[in-house]
């Protein structure tokens, strides 16, 4: 358990350095660390800070002339940890109850890390420091922040960062503690919405001749959506990439149920696919959203103040199916709006990328699969997308191989909310999978 306790530790290091993204806080100082990390390890390792977010990267050779290359994609910033007062233990501490691990990062994304570098350090140990398969370790620092700069950091190294599979970031077990690969997230677009109609806030009396910010911005916020969850924007759906035949076959085998789903969240209002008779999970993993992140607009403190709001502000998401662009969505959106006569309304572009897809039916998604069979002895559930976000799309067209994600995860991690946490006998099978992804290269 030696090579073990040691990543252990350095996850620990890691757990320590609040990498935050959003507040672009000590991101050189995680991926200096994850450097000479990889260094250690043997590898070839370039460390670039052209932008905000250093990108690393280590490669480590295989002596087989013809060996293929397999990518592990992994990312060192976090979520913020606040509030801290609902957390039992100080976020930036890794600390142990039991089974679990917590601290802000563990799951997401440092511990898939930390557990990949143990299995091939404990590889190269164990076969006299020598690969059947190149490796690449790659790790960005903005993936919390949709991953600003990867695609400039990926057109930069296009041709160091070749390969023929990647394994994402993380993944989980599920509900009924199957392991499951995804092959692709949905992509995402996120702006906001401004209204103002007047210098300061007025006296309430005036509101018989006088408009509100917050009634001008809710009027708008309503002519998106109609009341069973379709979004009216003209050409809003024209580019969706319809699923496949397989990929329809194995969401519908996906474990996911109907009552169960609004047991887990405490759900109570209808579902919208009860609304429109689609089907819950073909909606939920193929289907594009919009929807309000939150409103901001007039008195929010306590008792009451008779004011009509001069400003609001809503700030909307809407997740992209492949086929749609980021930037093309945000502009049907703005022209609806303005056609409606919100062109009063003020929309900013936040963040976006685009949504991607593996093949399935890839002979290398089949080696991830097999891979995992040989250490859990039970078949894995495979889907083609996570109902979630990621850069998949930015790292596939650079390298242009499929990509598979799995990880140390279960239901209950808790990501991006206080408490995060794994199980380690999670993170040792994780460990195990990828040394059996590795051997599976010996043929």
């Amino acid at each position: 358990m030696t090579i073990q306790n040691d990543y252990l530790d350095l996850l620990k290091e890691l757990i320590a350095i609040p990498s935050v993204s959003a507040k672009e806080a000590y991101l050189p100082e995680a991926a200096k660390r994850i450097a000479t990390a990889l260094e250690d390890l043997g590898a070839e390792v370039t460390y670039d800070d052209t932008y905000f977010a250093p990108l690393v990267f280590g490669k480590i050779q295989s002596p087989k002339p013809d060996a293929q290359t397999l990518i592990l994609y992994n990312h060192y910033d976090v979520q913020p940890a606040e509030p801290f007062d609902l957390w039992h233990s100080d976020p930036w501490t890794l600390t142990q109850n039991g089974d679990k691990l917590y601290g802000r990062g563990v799951n997401d994304d440092k511990g898939n890390l930390t557990a990949r570098l143990t299995a091939v350090a404990e590889y190269l140990d164990e076969h006299n420091q020598e690969l059947p398969v190149n490796i690449i370790f790659l790790e960005e620092g903005s993936e919390e922040t949709a991953s600003r700069n990867l695609d400039d950091y990926l057109a930069l190294h296009a041709d160091e960062l070749q390969g023929d599979l990647i394994i994402w970031e993380s993944g989980q077990k599920n509900h009924e503690d199957q392991v499951e690969i995804m092959g692709g997230t949905k992509g995402i677009v996120t702006f906001t919405l401004s209204a103002e109609t007047a210098k300061k806030d007025l006296h309430s009396s005036l509101a018989a001749v006088a408009d509100s910010a917050a009634w001008r911005l809710t009027q708008a916020l309503a002519t998106l959506l109609d009341t069973e969850g379709h979004i009216l924007v003209p050409g809003f759906y024209d580019d969706v990439q319809t699923p496949n035949e397989r990929e329809r076959a194995l969401i519908a085998n996906y474990p996911l149920q109907r009552s169960k789903f609004i047991k887990q969240f405490g759900i109570e209002a209808p579902l919208l696919t009860d609304k429109n008779g689609k089907d819950f999970k073909q909606t939920y993993f193929f289907e594009p959203t919009l929807s309000i992140e939150g409103i901001t607009s007039g008195w929010q403190g306590a008792g009451v103040k008779t004011v009509l709001p001069a400003r609001a502000e809503a700030k909307l998401e809407a997740r992209l199916v492949p086929g749609m662009d980021p930037d093309k969505t945000f502009n049907q959106i703005q022209s609806y709006l303005s056609d409606q006569g919100f062109d009063d309304i003020t929309l900013t572009k936040t963040l976006g990328q685009p949504g991607y897809r593996s093949d399935m039916s890839d002979p290398e998604i089949t080696r991830v699969v097999k891979s995992v069979e040989k250490v859990y002895d039970t078949e894995p559930v495979v889907a083609p997308t996570a109902a979630g976000t990621g850069p998949m799309y930015y790292v596939h067209d650079v390298v242009n191989a499929p990509i598979a994600a799995l990880g140390i995860g279960y239901t209950n991690n808790l990501d991006h909310a206080p408490n995060e946490n794994i199980r380690l006998s999670d993170y040792r099978q994780h460990i195990e999978v990828i040394k059996a992804l590795i051997a599976s290269y010996q043929q």
